[in-house]
């Protein structure tokens, strides 16, 4: 289920802005911002892409290490692939562009809301100070009930939740990451339908992944503003309403900065 969408005869006429300016002017306008990060935008704080450079840990593939079929062929080769992730994550810290995020929603121009989504696993973004993140693809820190009985909690520091069976039904634990094959979980969707949002902020994605790929399109195809950062180009670049090349960590401060800073605003209504 996707966001319903204000549809539109606007068509653009002219190239693709790409400045910071013009980001803020679009999207300073919005009343419910969605704010959407991909892998590029934890990436920026040194956590690994395993999708990326081959997809392979210690010579295992990546991708049927996160299939319900490797973890039933080998569930303690998939927990010491989780648990290395997990040490990993916990040894980053939230970058510039992450924080800025926290001030956004926080400071957006009332009666405007943010709404933070991501497909990526990691708590940064909570580390950040950002609030009520929807985690389309699982949380990497959290262990549930392989079982599926409904058990579900956040592990400790030291994995140990990963060592014990179910404390409900004394299933095998698994994470709770979301994996190839398997579908999303629905109150985040459900969430995200509900926003309706009328902008949105696309951070570090390669727009590839479905559901979440599909709503910056159908926004941009709406005439509604998308504004797109990332480090490379993208499937999506060419479309965007405005396509910001850089770092997250680099982008992203000046942008929010336009965004919420009274003194800059008042500058710039003097100079309009």
């Amino acid at each position: 289920m996707l966001p319903k969408m204000h549809h539109s005869d606007e068509r653009r006429t002219s190239p693709v802005p790409q400045t910071v300016d013009e980001a803020a002017l679009r999207l300073g306008a919005c009343k419910r911002l969605l704010v959407l990060t991909g892998a590029g935008m934890s990436a920026d704080a040194g956590v690994p892409t395993f999708r990326g450079e081959g997809g392979l840990w210690r010579g295992h593939d990546a991708a049927k290490l996160a299939a319900p079929e490797g973890f039933a062929a080998d569930p303690e080769l998939v927990w010491d692939w989780y648990r290395e992730r997990r040490m990993q994550v916990a040894a980053c810290e939230p970058h510039p562009g992450q924080r800025t995020l926290a001030l956004l929603q926080k400071h957006f121009p009332w009666p405007g809301r943010v709404l933070m989504a991501t497909t990526n696993e990691d708590d940064l973004l909570e580390r950040a100070g950002v609030a009520g993140v929807l985690h389309l693809h699982g949380s990497l820190f959290d262990t549930r009930c392989a079982d599926a009985c409904g058990w579900q909690a956040r592990d400790s520091a030291d994995n140990g939740l990963s060592l014990l069976p179910c404390p409900i039904c004394g299933g095998a634990p698994r994470p709770a990451s979301v994996w190839y094959g398997e579908a999303l979980p629905r109150g985040p969707l459900e969430d995200l339908a509900s926003f309706n949002p009328d902008g949105c902020l696309l951070i570090g994605s390669s727009c590839l992944v479905q559901p979440a790929a599909a709503i910056p399109p159908e926004m941009a195809v709406a005439g509604l503003p998308v504004v797109e950062v990332n480090s490379e180009e993208t499937p999506f670049s060419s479309i965007a309403t405005v396509h910001l090349r850089g770092m997250a960590k680099d982008v992203l401060p000046p942008l929010v900065d336009l965004l919420t800073s009274k003194t800059v605003q008042d500058q710039r209504r003097k100079l309009t």
